[in-house]
């Protein structure tokens, strides 16, 4: 009986196995980069953040073309069924004719007929080009470009966070499925001592106390193993959900952790790498550029038109009017603000207020992400020191299962004290999985809000 017992522990404490997928129609293999690029395909907050920086490029051509000229074409067209009379002002019309002046006042009429009966046409088209704008054309573009900057930052951002969400799903499903391989494998030894001391009953070399006692371990195990399977399933849900695949997927992690590659030995950090960071900059700068641009509407603008235009088929007294030739015509046009009681000055006062209240923000969201950055540092060195302590505590209870087992082996020890050792060792591997699963997430957050998780 004991070899029987002593040959299962043994394959229990060598090696550990891997749980058993479950079959269905809709499995996958996964690793952690397809993990993230799934992840990052499917998150609708990437996709906001891609359009967010497609409106921003287009926004900055449109700034740019602000400053190219403005061609336009037009054309009337009237036509009135009746004539309009023009009432003329009495006049004296004397022409001095052979010595003689000669009164042709009575030849000019009281009223004149417009015709427009006939129809009246007009063609033409104008070129407009801004010259000097207050300096708004190059604010504007500089503005464009900033927000396009900004987008970006934000795109980053967006894209560190759904990559540390994911890593951190797959690596809580990935330590869940590894503790229930152990509570698989330390039931499988439960139930072969329980057939084994069974047998041994019948012939009368164990008591039913013993079988009691592997009855009550047993029963404990799979109680844990149920919890751990309920979660188990929680925790594939949820990574399902954010690589984007149907609810009911299996999932085979085919990545693992690597043990000694974790530990980032270099826990510096520069709080300008981070995208939050950087968006409140420019976000400050981009406040400068509107004081730029508010000013710039209170200083003089000059612009220059130039048109082309074409009039016919209008009657005057029963003359056709139109013209032999089309017209050009070009305009300087310039805009001098004189007054406006203060106008200007309130509103570049208002913009350098909102520029203050921003440089607030970026001041205290500075002191928050260095918070945050330190409390990522330290819970990243506080998992380093609890590797040391589960491993510490892993190698004690191999130790001491080895001893319990060798005492067994010569009739020095009881079955209890074996099973408990086994249960120890259970624990304390336990205690390691989380361990080694915690300082990954930590390593994931502190490389996110130190803005190197790519």
């Amino acid at each position: 009986m004991k070899k029987i017992i002593l040959m299962a522990l043994s394959g229990v404490f060598a090696t550990i196995c891997c749980f058993p997928q479950t079959s269905g129609d809709k499995q996958i293999n996964l690793s952690v980069h397809q993990c993230r690029e799934m992840a990052l395909v499917s998150s609708e907050e990437m996709k906001i953040a891609g359009y967010l920086n497609e409106q921003a490029k287009v926004e900055k051509q449109i700034a740019q073309i602000a400053a190219l000229p403005k061609l336009s074409a037009s054309g009337t067209y009237g036509y009135l069924n009746s004539d309009i009379a023009l009432g003329l002002p009495e006049m004296e019309l004397k022409i001095p004719i052979m010595g003689t002046e000669v009164d042709l006042s009575g030849m000019i009429p009281e009223t004149m007929n417009l015709g427009l009966n006939s129809g009246i046409y007009m063609i033409g088209a104008t070129l407009q080009q801004p010259i000097f704008t207050g300096g708004r054309i190059a604010t504007g573009n500089k503005m464009a470009k900033k927000g396009m900057e900004i987008t970006e930052e934000n795109s980053n951002m967006t894209r560190m966070r759904i990559i540390a969400e994911a890593e951190k799903a797959y690596w809580t499903y990935f330590s869940i499925k590894d503790k229930i391989n152990l509570l698989n494998q330390y039931e499988a030894l439960l139930d072969t001592l329980y057939q084994s001391v069974s047998d041994m009953i019948s012939v009368k070399m164990a008591t039913g106390n013993d079988l009691l006692k592997i009855s009550s371990r047993r029963s404990n195990i799979r109680y844990q193993k149920q919890k751990a399977v309920n979660g188990m399933e929680l925790c594939r849900m949820e990574l399902c959900r954010i690589i984007g695949v149907d609810p009911e997927t299996k999932i085979t992690l085919t990545d693992s952790i690597s043990k000694g590659s974790s530990q980032i030995a270099d826990h510096s950090y520069d709080l300008t790498l981070r995208p939050e960071y950087r968006m409140l900059q420019k976000q400050v700068e981009l406040k400068d550029l509107d004081i730029k641009n508010v000013r710039g509407e209170y200083l003089p603008t000059v612009g220059l038109m130039a048109g082309y235009s074409y009039l016919g088929k209008m009657e005057m007294g029963g003359i056709s009017m139109r013209m032999d030739r089309p017209s050009a015509l070009v305009m300087l046009s310039v805009n001098i603000p004189l007054f406006n009681f203060g106008e200007g000055a309130k509103k570049i006062r208002n913009a350098k207020i909102s520029r203050e209240i921003q440089q607030e923000e970026l001041n205290k969201n500075s002191s928050l992400l260095t918070i945050e950055i330190e409390h990522a540092k330290r819970n990243l060195q506080d998992a380093s020191l609890l590797i040391m302590t589960a491993e510490t505590a892993l190698a004690e209870a191999e130790a001491s299962l080895r001893s319990i087992r060798n005492n067994y082996e010569v009739g020095m020890g009881t079955l209890i004290d074996l099973l408990d050792a086994q249960t120890q060792w259970q624990e304390a591997y336990n205690n390691t999985i989380d361990a080694w699963v915690e300082h990954k997430i930590n390593e994931i957050e502190f490389l996110r809000v130190t803005g190197r998780l790519f």
